[in-house]
């Protein structure tokens, strides 16, 4: 379970972005840009690129320039790769009546949502990124979903800005996706480490309650009845008195 609250995200993506902000514009802006203009050759990379600035970004790494927006041409075949396989996956799950269609509508954009992120983190392909991140978001929807609703007063802010304002609210959306990716993998390192406390305490328990038996110990052997007995004294023997001879 994710204890941090949504705040407490936003903040810490805010103070991630003092000194980078207008970086973080171009990296953002320029990004989805140049996305949008190669259709599906290209968003699927700049949609990874974006997501590995703000990972550096995140982890506060000395080397995260504004060039860090196209890594994802570096892996380019698996950026793609990801792109169609997701769109794929969610017009499959919608090609399913009233309930297929509110699984891929409303929950697998949210299970495919660490896609990029893993994809880049652990060098995964494209198949393999999208079941990592199902892996990862299980149970977590609900709370990425409460960071996203968040922000609804400041996208109202941008419509009422005819748009204007959206240029300068999505490098802290960005950086807010990169704050909970940050915080699912810590909850899922806590997980592991009480399962393996867990599985330690029971297997010291087990042989707890297992009692060993000492090498030098040998079985005790039964004593034959007629071995058992106790002899007697002669003085406590009765003496029998031989028959009377008959005449």
């Amino acid at each position: 379970m994710m204890d941090v609250k949504c705040k407490e995200l936003r903040c810490r993506a805010w103070d991630r972005l003092h000194g980078h902000y207008w970086r973080s514009v171009g990296a953002s802006v320029l990004g989805r840009i140049i996305g949008s203009v190669g259709i599906v050759f290209t968003a699927g990379p700049m949609e990874a690129g974006i997501n590995g600035y703000y990972l550096k970004q995140q982890r506060e790494q000395d080397d995260n320039e504004l060039g860090q927006i196209f890594c994802g041409f570096d892996r380019y075949g698996s950026s793609l790769g990801g792109y169609l396989l997701r769109a794929l996956y969610i017009i499959l799950w919608n090609l399913i009546p009233i309930v297929g269609q509110v699984i891929g509508g409303c929950i697998k954009p949210f299970a495919y949502s660490q896609m990029y992120f893993v994809m880049l983190d652990f060098e995964l392909g494209a198949n393999d990124a999208i079941t990592r991140s199902k892996e990862l978001m299980r149970g977590f929807k609900w709370k990425l979903f409460k960071l996203r609703l968040s922000f609804i007063g400041w996208y109202l802010l941008c419509v009422v800005s005819l748009g204007i304002g959206y240029i300068f609210l999505r490098p802290y959306f960005d950086a807010a996706e990169a704050e909970f990716y940050a915080e699912l993998l810590h909850c899922h390192d806590e997980i592991i480490k009480e399962d393996e406390l867990s599985a330690a305490d029971d297997g010291n328990n087990v042989e707890a309650n297992v009692e060993p038996t000492p090498a030098s110990e040998e079985p005790a052997t039964e004593i034959p009845a007629n071995e058992a007995q106790v002899e007697q004294s002669p003085a406590s023997e009765v003496e029998q008195t031989p028959p009377d001879k008959t005449e």
